[in-house]
Protein backbone atom coordinates (compact mmCIF):
# COMPACT_ATOMS: atom_id res chain seq x y z
CA UNK A 1 0.00 0.00 0.00
CA UNK A 2 2.65 2.65 0.69
CA UNK A 3 4.27 1.78 -2.84
CA UNK A 4 0.96 2.84 -4.26
CA UNK A 5 0.30 6.02 -1.78
CA UNK A 6 3.61 7.11 -2.95
CA UNK A 7 3.13 7.09 -6.89
CA UNK A 8 -0.17 8.75 -5.96
CA UNK A 9 1.72 11.12 -4.34
CA UNK A 10 3.20 11.81 -7.47
CA UNK A 11 1.12 12.13 -10.21
CA UNK A 12 -1.78 14.14 -7.69
CA UNK A 13 -0.88 17.29 -8.93
CA UNK A 14 -1.58 16.48 -12.54
CA UNK A 15 -5.00 14.21 -11.44
CA UNK A 16 -6.80 17.53 -12.83
CA UNK A 17 -5.00 18.16 -15.86
CA UNK A 18 -5.38 14.46 -16.79
CA UNK A 19 -8.98 14.17 -16.13
CA UNK A 20 -9.63 17.46 -17.69
CA UNK A 21 -7.54 16.39 -21.02
CA UNK A 22 -9.40 12.73 -21.31
CA UNK A 23 -12.63 13.97 -20.82
CA UNK A 24 -13.22 17.87 -21.91
CA UNK A 25 -11.56 18.48 -24.53
CA UNK A 26 -12.28 17.94 -27.98
CA UNK A 27 -9.55 16.73 -30.25
CA UNK A 28 -8.96 16.75 -33.76
CA UNK A 29 -8.07 13.42 -34.38
CA UNK A 30 -10.25 11.16 -36.17
CA UNK A 31 -12.25 8.56 -34.07
CA UNK A 32 -12.36 5.17 -34.59
CA UNK A 33 -14.27 2.44 -33.56
CA UNK A 34 -13.95 -1.24 -33.12
CA UNK A 35 -15.89 -4.11 -31.45
CA UNK A 36 -14.65 -5.90 -28.37
CA UNK A 37 -15.79 -9.81 -28.76
CA UNK A 38 -14.99 -12.72 -27.39
CA UNK A 39 -17.77 -16.07 -28.87
CA UNK A 40 -19.05 -18.23 -26.59
CA UNK A 41 -17.95 -21.41 -26.49
CA UNK A 42 -17.95 -24.71 -24.48
CA UNK A 43 -16.03 -23.51 -21.31
CA UNK A 44 -17.74 -23.94 -17.63
CA UNK A 45 -16.23 -20.27 -16.36
CA UNK A 46 -14.50 -17.35 -16.95
CA UNK A 47 -11.98 -15.29 -15.67
CA UNK A 48 -11.80 -11.45 -17.21
CA UNK A 49 -9.22 -9.30 -16.27
CA UNK A 50 -10.20 -5.10 -18.19
CA UNK A 51 -7.30 -2.85 -17.74
CA UNK A 52 -8.22 0.65 -19.03
CA UNK A 53 -5.48 2.98 -18.59
CA UNK A 54 -6.85 5.95 -20.06
CA UNK A 55 -10.12 6.94 -20.30
CA UNK A 56 -13.85 5.96 -19.88
CA UNK A 57 -14.92 2.60 -19.24
CA UNK A 58 -18.91 1.22 -18.32
CA UNK A 59 -19.13 -2.79 -17.85
CA UNK A 60 -22.39 -4.18 -17.40
CA UNK A 61 -24.45 -7.69 -17.97
CA UNK A 62 -26.52 -8.70 -21.02
CA UNK A 63 -24.04 -9.81 -23.11
CA UNK A 64 -25.43 -13.26 -25.27
CA UNK A 65 -21.83 -14.14 -26.49
CA UNK A 66 -19.31 -14.21 -23.47
CA UNK A 67 -18.21 -10.63 -24.18
CA UNK A 68 -19.52 -8.05 -26.25
CA UNK A 69 -18.70 -4.47 -26.52
CA UNK A 70 -17.12 -1.75 -28.77
CA UNK A 71 -14.47 0.87 -28.11
CA UNK A 72 -14.67 4.39 -29.26
CA UNK A 73 -11.12 5.80 -29.79
CA UNK A 74 -8.83 8.14 -31.57
CA UNK A 75 -5.24 7.27 -30.90
CA UNK A 76 -4.34 3.54 -32.82
CA UNK A 77 -2.04 3.13 -28.80
CA UNK A 78 -5.66 3.52 -27.73
CA UNK A 79 -7.25 0.30 -29.57
CA UNK A 80 -8.39 -2.62 -27.31
CA UNK A 81 -6.81 -5.61 -27.76
CA UNK A 82 -8.76 -8.73 -26.91
CA UNK A 83 -7.10 -12.10 -25.95
CA UNK A 84 -8.97 -15.66 -24.96
CA UNK A 85 -7.39 -18.40 -23.91
CA UNK A 86 -8.64 -21.83 -22.43
CA UNK A 87 -7.10 -23.98 -19.88
CA UNK A 88 -9.27 -27.10 -19.27
CA UNK A 89 -12.99 -25.88 -18.20
CA UNK A 90 -11.95 -21.84 -17.87
CA UNK A 91 -11.52 -19.51 -20.65
CA UNK A 92 -9.23 -16.08 -19.87
CA UNK A 93 -10.37 -13.11 -21.20
CA UNK A 94 -7.45 -10.12 -21.40
CA UNK A 95 -8.74 -7.04 -22.58
CA UNK A 96 -6.58 -4.02 -22.73
CA UNK A 97 -4.96 -0.88 -24.88
CA UNK A 98 -2.42 -2.43 -28.15
CA UNK A 99 -0.16 0.53 -27.15
CA UNK A 100 1.27 2.49 -24.14
CA UNK A 101 -0.53 5.28 -22.99
CA UNK A 102 1.93 7.21 -22.51
CA UNK A 103 0.27 10.54 -24.52
CA UNK A 104 -0.01 13.93 -24.96
CA UNK A 105 -3.17 14.95 -22.24
CA UNK A 106 -4.91 16.80 -25.00
CA UNK A 107 -4.65 14.46 -27.49
CA UNK A 108 -6.89 11.21 -25.70
CA UNK A 109 -10.27 10.72 -26.29
CA UNK A 110 -11.16 6.64 -25.43
CA UNK A 111 -14.52 4.69 -24.88
CA UNK A 112 -14.74 1.80 -24.24
CA UNK A 113 -18.35 -0.18 -23.09
CA UNK A 114 -18.16 -3.53 -22.55
CA UNK A 115 -21.22 -6.08 -21.81
CA UNK A 116 -19.94 -9.46 -19.99
CA UNK A 117 -22.48 -12.81 -20.20
CA UNK A 118 -24.67 -13.35 -16.84
CA UNK A 119 -24.91 -16.96 -17.59
CA UNK A 120 -21.79 -18.19 -16.39
CA UNK A 121 -19.12 -18.26 -13.38
CA UNK A 122 -16.66 -15.96 -13.51
CA UNK A 123 -13.73 -13.98 -11.93
CA UNK A 124 -13.32 -10.08 -12.74
CA UNK A 125 -10.74 -8.04 -12.23
CA UNK A 126 -10.76 -4.40 -13.25
CA UNK A 127 -7.87 -2.19 -13.57
CA UNK A 128 -8.59 1.62 -14.56
CA UNK A 129 -5.26 4.57 -14.61
CA UNK A 130 -6.70 7.98 -15.36
CA UNK A 131 -10.11 6.77 -16.34
CA UNK A 132 -14.06 7.03 -15.61
CA UNK A 133 -15.38 3.72 -14.95
CA UNK A 134 -19.20 3.00 -14.16
CA UNK A 135 -19.29 -0.92 -13.50
CA UNK A 136 -23.10 -1.67 -12.78
CA UNK A 137 -22.32 -5.85 -12.37
CA UNK A 138 -25.73 -6.94 -10.84
CA UNK A 139 -26.45 -10.15 -12.56
CA UNK A 140 -23.59 -11.92 -13.22
CA UNK A 141 -22.69 -14.84 -11.85
CA UNK A 142 -19.13 -13.44 -9.70
CA UNK A 143 -17.33 -16.17 -7.99
CA UNK A 144 -14.44 -13.33 -7.35
CA UNK A 145 -14.32 -9.23 -8.30
CA UNK A 146 -10.81 -7.30 -7.56
CA UNK A 147 -11.18 -3.86 -8.71
CA UNK A 148 -8.11 -1.54 -9.02
CA UNK A 149 -8.85 2.32 -9.80
CA UNK A 150 -5.94 4.57 -10.18
CA UNK A 151 -6.93 8.55 -11.05
CA UNK A 152 -10.60 9.35 -11.94
CA UNK A 153 -14.23 8.83 -10.49
CA UNK A 154 -15.01 4.93 -10.58
CA UNK A 155 -18.92 4.11 -9.03
CA UNK A 156 -19.62 0.01 -8.45
CA UNK A 157 -22.75 -1.13 -8.40
CA UNK A 158 -23.21 -4.81 -6.50
CA UNK A 159 -26.74 -4.33 -5.56
CA UNK A 160 -29.37 -6.91 -6.16
CA UNK A 161 -30.30 -10.44 -4.95
CA UNK A 162 -27.11 -12.21 -5.19
CA UNK A 163 -27.15 -16.45 -5.25
CA UNK A 164 -24.21 -17.22 -4.39
CA UNK A 165 -20.89 -15.58 -2.31
CA UNK A 166 -17.92 -14.34 -3.04
CA UNK A 167 -15.22 -12.27 -2.47
CA UNK A 168 -14.22 -8.42 -3.03
CA UNK A 169 -11.06 -6.70 -3.25
CA UNK A 170 -11.43 -2.83 -4.25
CA UNK A 171 -8.25 -0.76 -3.97
CA UNK A 172 -9.19 3.14 -4.51
CA UNK A 173 -6.21 5.85 -5.63
CA UNK A 174 -7.46 9.36 -6.51
CA UNK A 175 -10.97 10.07 -6.82
CA UNK A 176 -14.19 9.82 -5.77
CA UNK A 177 -15.42 6.02 -5.75
CA UNK A 178 -19.09 4.78 -5.12
CA UNK A 179 -19.77 1.41 -4.03
CA UNK A 180 -23.70 0.03 -4.48
CA UNK A 181 -24.01 -2.87 -2.03
CA UNK A 182 -27.02 -5.30 -1.86
CA UNK A 183 -29.69 -4.93 1.55
CA UNK A 184 -30.99 -8.71 0.07
CA UNK A 185 -28.21 -10.75 0.88
CA UNK A 186 -25.67 -10.45 3.98
CA UNK A 187 -22.29 -8.01 3.46
CA UNK A 188 -19.18 -7.89 5.96
CA UNK A 189 -17.06 -4.71 4.70
CA UNK A 190 -13.37 -4.36 6.39
CA UNK A 191 -12.16 -0.72 5.21
CA UNK A 192 -8.18 0.39 5.37
CA UNK A 193 -8.21 3.67 5.31
CA UNK A 194 -5.79 5.72 3.56
CA UNK A 195 -5.05 9.85 3.19
CA UNK A 196 -8.87 9.61 1.76
CA UNK A 197 -11.81 9.88 3.87
CA UNK A 198 -14.67 7.35 3.62
CA UNK A 199 -18.32 7.71 4.05
CA UNK A 200 -20.36 4.42 5.18
CA UNK A 201 -24.54 4.86 4.78
CA UNK A 202 -26.58 2.10 6.11
CA UNK A 203 -24.11 -0.14 7.75
CA UNK A 204 -23.61 -1.34 10.85
CA UNK A 205 -19.81 -0.61 12.66
CA UNK A 206 -18.77 -4.12 14.55
CA UNK A 207 -15.06 -2.48 15.32
CA UNK A 208 -11.22 -2.04 14.06
CA UNK A 209 -12.78 -1.23 10.51
CA UNK A 210 -15.30 -3.56 9.73
CA UNK A 211 -19.20 -3.26 9.03
CA UNK A 212 -22.10 -5.25 8.56
CA UNK A 213 -25.72 -5.04 6.94
CA UNK A 214 -28.82 -5.90 8.65
CA UNK A 215 -29.26 -9.20 6.72
CA UNK A 216 -25.92 -9.90 7.29
CA UNK A 217 -26.13 -12.23 10.86
CA UNK A 218 -28.87 -14.69 9.31
CA UNK A 219 -27.64 -14.40 5.82
CA UNK A 220 -26.59 -17.87 3.60
CA UNK A 221 -25.50 -15.43 1.01
CA UNK A 222 -22.76 -12.70 2.10
CA UNK A 223 -20.33 -10.30 0.44
CA UNK A 224 -17.37 -10.02 1.68
CA UNK A 225 -15.74 -6.93 0.41
CA UNK A 226 -12.39 -5.57 1.49
CA UNK A 227 -11.37 -1.45 0.64
CA UNK A 228 -7.97 -0.34 0.59
CA UNK A 229 -8.45 3.39 0.00
CA UNK A 230 -5.72 5.71 -0.82
CA UNK A 231 -5.88 9.35 -1.54
CA UNK A 232 -10.02 9.96 -2.56
CA UNK A 233 -13.08 9.63 -0.85
CA UNK A 234 -14.99 6.26 -1.09
CA UNK A 235 -18.84 6.01 -0.22
CA UNK A 236 -20.27 2.67 0.47
CA UNK A 237 -24.29 2.61 0.38
CA UNK A 238 -27.03 0.07 0.04
CA UNK A 239 -28.90 -0.60 -2.38
CA UNK A 240 -32.49 0.41 -0.44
Amino acid sequence: MLKKLVGLGVIMGTSVLVLSGCFSFIPNNKMREEAILVEKDKVKALEVDIDLGVGELTVSSGAKEWVEGKADYNIKKLAPQVDYDVHGDTGEVDIQHKGSTKLGISNIKNTWAIQLNDSIPMDLTVETGASLANLDLQGLQLEKLDIDAGVGDVTVNLGGDWKKSFKTSIETGVGQTTVILPSKVGVKLTTEKGIGSSNIEGLVSKGQGVYVNEAYDKADVVLEVHSELGVGDITFKLDQ
